[in-house]
């Protein structure tokens, strides 16, 4: 799924596939400059949005209202690790490694 989505990407002309200086064995991906631009074009549109949404709010509400998706998205990220850890460990233990 990840493959596709990135070769995709690259062939619409917004990814560079690079090697990388690191790890020659390996390769990076970089924005292109219409990669920049997409994202720049999105970030003006999401702020739009955002503007238009809580156009009518106190300044206090608006901040928080911004703040509490990354919120959400560091949590989730946190709740995935931990089962993706307890899986593991729930493996090791039939397999009797624990």
């Amino acid at each position: 799924m990840a493959g596709r989505t990135v070769s995709d990407t690259i062939k619409a002309g917004h990814l560079v596939r690079a090697a990388s200086q690191q790890d020659g064995r390996r390769t990076v991906l970089h924005l292109s400059p219409e990669g920049v631009e997409l994202m720049a074009r999105f970030r003006r549109h999401q702020r739009s949005a955002f503007e238009y949404v809580t156009a009518g709010w106190p300044e206090r509400e608006r901040l928080e209202f911004a703040r509490l998706p990354g919120r959400h998205a560091a949590e989730d990220r946190a709740r995935h690790r931990r089962r993706s850890w307890d899986a593991r460990e729930e493996r090791d233990i039939h397999r009797g490694w624990a």
